[in-house]
């Protein structure tokens, strides 16, 4: 959230000269629209304007396709609903959370109180806002360059509330049959690392790779990302 395809400069600058990608800004974020329409920001949207990209600029399968965070969620739709393109999935640091349910005991689960603390934190955006320009210039955040101020607010919102709080992610990966791998920090605290754990349990095509590092794509998750290519 709030960043761009810049976040992958550092990725694509060890990428063999002859390589063919793509990289894009999400709608709601960087170059891209900033529809009104909240269902537009949900992740299977988003998987479809990815593929408008893709065959507006002639890339065609099998591709390996690699998102972070929210784009991680993508990348999950876009390999559900476009298999026959997609030879692999790479998720970075995904924010996947299980399903809502009205059970009482659910409010001792990460993934619930995460979801509540998302929905406080979208009602103070002055508040957000502040917060990430404090983390960027901090370097906490690791991000390219953040996106994230009063106007462009809205596009965070919508993609925080239709592609993360309400999500199936989850449920796809369960039944994927595409080769997925899974690389998340240890330090990351918007993450759930037994719902990854659980999933490689019920789905042989998922790998999971553990790092001890935090959200951002940094050295070692970047030539992890590579190791991961080079096996392709």
């Amino acid at each position: 959230l709030a960043d761009t395809g810049a976040l992958w400069q550092p990725l694509l600058a060890q990428l063999p000269k002859q390589s063919n990608y793509i990289v894009v800004d999400l709608l709601g974020h960087g170059e891209s629209p900033q529809p009104h329409d909240e269902s537009i920001y949900r992740a299977s949207e988003q998987a479809r304007h990815v593929l408008a990209t893709c065959v507006a600029t002639g890339l065609s399968g099998p591709v390996v396709l690699i998102g972070h965070s929210f784009g991680a969620l993508v990348a999950t739709e876009f390999s559900h609903m476009y298999r026959g393109i997609v030879r692999r999935a790479v998720l970075v640091s995904p924010p996947i959370y299980r399903d809502e349910t009205g059970n009482r005991r659910d409010w001792l689960r990460q993934d619930k109180l995460l979801r509540s603390v998302y929905r406080q934190v979208l009602k103070t955006p002055d508040l957000v806002v502040a917060g990430y320009e404090l983390g960027d210039r901090l370097g906490a955040l690791g991000f390219s360059r953040t996106q994230l101020s009063k106007s462009t607010f809205t596009g965070f919102e919508n993609t925080l509330r239709a592609g993360i709080i309400s999500q199936r992610t989850g449920q796809l990966l369960r039944r994927t049959t595409i080769p997925t791998t899974i690389i998340y920090g240890r330090l990351d605290p918007l993450l759930v690392a037994r719902n990854f754990t659980a999933l490689a349990q019920v789905n042989s095509c998922i790998t999971v790779c553990p790092l001890s590092t935090g959200h951002a794509i940094r050295g070692r998750t970047l030539r992890e990302i590579m190791t991961v290519i080079q096996s392709c």
